[in-house]
């Protein structure tokens, strides 16, 4: 998995050059926007596509055009994890990422982890272990689109951000986190999109308040379910997440979901998320909307 955003790197080198049909528009018919900032909004007709991030783990490259702004959130969110001898059931609603176009490649997104309902049983006893219950931590990003966010057959996007430790007792290690993200797009032929996405995290070690790397590959393709409408698309993804502290151990899951366009700029979608080893969630089901305004 290491070698992995070598490889991505390759491929994408070369899918850059080569034509394909997608998503964007020809790259030689991309407007000219850079006079569009928060205090001078995107016209509706130059608005770029609309583009959720909803309902995949991975990002997207494209940002919220200026001076317009993106509500995405779970109606609920619930996960299971057994390992190390204990369930644990989560629930979780109302959690709202935000997201503020400032200019045409730049906007601002706050995520505010909703209310969350956590309660950990022993597997042997049935007995409360752990248990907490309030709002989650509070996540701030920066994207910038650097390529292919009014068109083009490739995007990428670098999304810094830090994890503010607003969690209520029991939600949360109490620290400050952070890293960096790259995700990027291609359009394939046939109409299918395959993004992928390279992320460096520096997070708490799981014994001691040192930190440790975290790598996050992801890998998702994607396509109109035509055959029932062409506004509800469904994808498979691949998530894998590897840290160098010995005793947070590595995450990987297989997550499939449908995302259902009911209007230009309201998006609906579920889906589920599997766990791949014993130390992954091993199931997490959800449901929500995304609104571009």
């Amino acid at each position: 998995m290491r070698a992995s955003p070598l490889r991505f790197a390759a491929f994408l080198l070369f899918s850059v050059a080569a034509p394909q049909t997608g998503r964007a528009q020809d790259a030689g018919a991309v407007p000219d926007k850079s006079m569009y900032s928060l205090l001078n909004p995107t016209p509706d007709d130059a608005m770029r596509a609309f583009e959720p991030e909803r309902p995949n783990k991975i990002l997207n490259p494209f940002t919220v055009d200026a001076g317009h702004f993106q509500i995405e959130s779970d109606f609920f969110n619930y996960t299971h994890t057994n390992f190390g001898g204990a369930g644990t059931q989560v629930f979780e609603t109302a959690d709202p990422t935000i997201k503020l176009g400032l200019t045409n490649s730049i906007d601002f997104e706050l995520v505010l982890n909703g209310y969350l309902n956590s309660a950990t049983h022993s597997n042997q006893t049935g007995s409360l272990v752990a248990n907490g219950h309030g709002f989650g931590d509070t996540i701030i990003k920066t994207k910038i689109n650097l390529v292919g966010d009014d068109g083009g057959a490739f995007a990428m996007a670098l999304v810094p951000f830090v994890k503010i430790p607003s969690a209520a007792p029991g939600l949360g290690n109490g620290v400050v986190e952070g890293g960096v993200a790259l995700p990027m797009q291609i359009n394939l032929p046939d109409g299918f999109a395959l993004a992928l996405q390279i992320e460096y995290d520096a997070l708490k070690n799981a014994n001691d308040s040192q930190r440790y790397a975290n790598l996050v590959n992801i890998a998702n393709l994607s396509h109109a379910v035509s055959f029932i409408s062409n506004d509800l698309t469904a994808f498979i993804e691949f998530f894998s997440a590897v840290g160098t502290d010995p005793f947070t151990p590595a995450v990987y899951t297989l997550d499939l979901g449908l995302a259902y366009l009911i209007l230009p700029n309201v998006q609906l979608d579920a889906g589920a998320n599997f766990g791949l080893t014993k130390a992954s969630p091993d199931l997490n089901l959800y449901s929500g909307v995304t609104a571009r305004f």
